[in-house]
């Protein structure tokens, strides 16, 4: 009798553990990603200290688009954005990120016009994105509350 309870208590507590282990472990997957999005934050401010320029693809005019990240741009003195200002690439796949496989195969940063960090599921087009509807992911919100033109 005293094993049945035993095995009953245990399977509560294995119920338990299994309903909370993936939710910390999204929570987890979702502060790296903020973390990352910091360190990209510092990195871009850092380049453009040095070229006047952000390092994306296409420059962003003010309030109505945003540059795709060019992880080999090069400032002034040609020291390279990745490798130079960050030490790694940011990781582009969804679900090592926290985030819905379904809402875009991949993740794409970008910067907008007044220096502002995102990421987004939705790809750019010629290395800009001009829509403000698109969802984005900022090192402060990385729930997908905000639009691009939350952030513009």
């Amino acid at each position: 009798m005293e094993l049945l309870v035993v095995v009953i208590i245990l399977a509560i507590l294995a119920s338990i553990v299994v309903g909370v282990v993936p939710a910390a472990a999204n929570r987890a997957k979702r502060s790296s990603f903020a973390t990352t999005l910091s360190v990209v934050q510092s990195a871009s401010d850092r380049f453009y200290a040095e070229s006047n320029a952000y390092p994306v693809k296409a420059q962003p005019a003010a309030g109505s688009q945003a540059g795709e990240l060019d992880m080999a741009a090069t400032d002034g003195l040609g020291n390279k954005f990745l490798g130079g200002y960050l030490q790694f690439a940011p990781n582009s796949n969804p679900t090592d990120l926290g985030l819905k496989a379904a809402d875009g195969a991949a993740v794409y940063y970008g910067v907008t016009a007044t220096g502002r960090v995102f990421a987004t599921q939705t790809a750019p087009t010629a290395g800009a994105w001009t829509t403000g509807t698109i969802k984005v992911y900022t090192q402060d919100k990385v729930d997908g509350s905000l639009t691009l033109a939350d952030i513009w």
